[in-house]
């Protein structure tokens, strides 16, 4: 029996062949799709192209620092938890992320974050000044890499986070301030408020307290008639010998000045091996003191240079040196030509012993120079008068005299009339009068050595009885063989045939003369190498 074949109509077939040729091009768009898809993916899972830190976080991605060019960049495939914690200053990988606006491409992005911050730029803030063109603050930046300064416009945080010589952290290439360090300025300085020195502390020196008075204290008393006929001396330059009170002089005034603030700068502290820094220094001393006055935490200020001259030498006298003492030279002198332009509370005292070593348009800068003489026998006896009250008196001494103020009185007199003796000290390199080696300084020397010497001898005597029952300094004491190196045998068993009781024991004449033969011969080489018989009288013309 023949087989049937069935029939397909024609229409039927053109159908299924269209069909076919559909799902052939779909397949063939499906694997070229596949093939797209693999190489993105392949170029996604590559390494990254570059690293570099965030400047700026926005909402769809953030600005990017990438070899010193700021690029826009999408956040790409960091999560939301990431995002959140990205902060300016961390380091991200970039690398290849699908376009959306091209399924089959590829664009740069944000891959991942690195676990590192970027290292601050570290700058100091020289000035703050307002900006005169608009409401702001602009900040003079120094960041000592050879640029000169950074002038930069501040932001409101930014104004909030920085003061003037404070040390900041720059974000490298857009220099916002992301850190301030507080730093100790004036750390080196002798800082204190109200030095605690009286002008009743000074024996002597009457003229020199009477000039400091009416050129400081009356004037701020008097503000308004000072003002109105006549600036305030607020400069004042004081000269004289080593040890006759200058700092004492200077301390006086800013104790007697309420809520006053003491600055004591010496040379050594202000030099600088480093390129500006020198005057940099200077310049901070006097707008630390200046801010502190206007914003009110400070009623005064006193700003003290000792040794000024180590500071403002005659200009030409540097050659082959860094040129630092003349640049600080400069710097003062601007300084104090604008000093009048500062707070009407600060005032600036210079002391120097070698007032002839100083530059010439420098000392003109100062309104009073004034000179603090070496103690003669009125002053001296004043100077004593004070140090004796600090001294414990030989009891013996005080029953001889009749009474404890007497042997004071005794004491300083004698003490005095001794050192003011015509003699003269004997030295290898010359002689000179007793008289002229007298200082303030060396009188409180001597009273120092005479109250050490009594308070040894009460000491003696305290071990010899057994008055001290500190077993541990007992056996140091036998097993160093302190008694033998002090030669507290002999000192010891006259000290017991004079006094009977410990307390009994203090200073006397003895003492006090023991204390000035034994310093006078080295302060009298002290002053003749100092070129004492050669120094010239030198007229300032302004000797007050």
């Amino acid at each position: 029996m023949e087989e049937r074949v069935d029939y397909i109509p024609r229409y039927e077939y053109e159908r299924l062949e269209s069909d076919y040729r559909r799902l052939r091009r779909k397949y063939e768009e499906t694997e070229a799709y596949k093939a797209d898809l693999e190489k993105l993916v392949s170029k996604a899972r590559s390494p990254p192209l570059d690293c570099g830190f965030v400047v700026e976080k926005t909402e769809e991605g953030a600005i990017v620092n990438l070899n010193g060019a700021l690029k826009a960049l999408p956040y790409g495939t960091l999560t939301a938890e990431e995002i959140g914690e990205l902060q300016e200053g961390k380091y991200v990988f970039i690398g290849r992320i699908p376009d959306r606006n091209n399924p089959s491409g590829f664009t740069i992005g944000i891959t991942k974050v690195y676990d590192r911050m970027v290292d601050l730029e570290v700058g100091e803030v020289e000035e703050l000044r307002k900006d005169d063109d608009e409401d702001g603050w602009i900040a003079e930046i120094s960041t000592g890499k050879g640029r000169g300064r950074l002038y930069k416009k501040l932001r409101e945080e930014e104004k909030e986070m920085v003061k003037e010589g404070m040390k900041v952290g720059l974000l490298p290439g857009t220099f916002d301030i992301k850190k301030s360090y507080k730093t100790k300025e004036f750390s080196r300085y002798e800082v204190t408020k109200s030095p605690e020195v009286s002008f009743n502390d000074i024996g002597g020196l009457k003229e020199v307290k009477q000039e400091l008075i009416k050129s400081i204290i009356l004037p701020m008393i008097n503000p308004d008639d000072y003002t109105k006929y006549g600036e305030g001396s607020r400069r004042i330059l004081l000269y004289g010998a080593p040890g006759c009170g200058k700092t004492m002089c200077a301390k006086a005034l800013a104790s007697a000045l309420p809520n006053c603030e003491f600055v004591k700068v010496g040379a050594g502290e202000l030099f600088s091996m480093w390129l500006g820094e020198s005057e940099k220094n200077v310049r901070m001393v006097f707008k630390a003191a200046n801010a502190k006055l206007e914003e009110g935490e400070n009623d005064y200020g006193v700003i003290f240079f000792d040794e000024i001259d180590a500071l403002a030498q005659e200009r030409g006298m540097y050659t082959g040196s860094s040129g630092a003492p003349e640049r600080v030279t400069g710097q003062l002198l601007d300084l104090l030509e604008g000093f009048h332009a500062l707070h009407p509370h600060l005032t600036v005292i210079g002391a120097t012993n070698r007032l002839y070593l100083i530059d010439s348009a420098f000392r003109a800068r100062f309104d009073k120079i004034i000179e603090v003489p070496a103690p003669d026998k009125e002053a001296a006896y004043s100077i004593a008068s004070l140090y004796v009250k600090k001294i414990p008196i030989d009891r013996c001494l005080i029953k001889e005299k009749g009474g404890e103020e007497e042997a004071r009185s005794y004491l300083v007199r004698e003490m005095v009339g001794y050192m003011y003796s015509d003699n003269y000290v004997e030295t290898e390199i010359g002689r000179i009068r007793r008289a002229d080696t007298i200082t303030g300084r060396f009188i409180a020397q001597i009273f120092h050595y005479a109250r050490d010497k009594a308070l040894e001898e009460r000491t003696l005597l305290m071990l010899k009885k057994g008055a001290i029952s500190n077993e541990d300094m007992k056996r140091m004491w036998d097993a160093e063989g302190i008694e033998v190196i002090l030669d507290a045998g002999s000192k010891t068993n006259d000290l017991q045939k004079k006094y009977k009781r410990i307390e009994d024991i203090g200073v006397n004449m003895g003492h006090l003369k023991e204390g000035f033969d034994k310093f006078v011969q080295r302060r009298a080489e002290e002053i003749l190498a100092s070129g004492y018989e050669g120094m010239p009288e030198e007229e300032t013309g302004m000797h007050f």
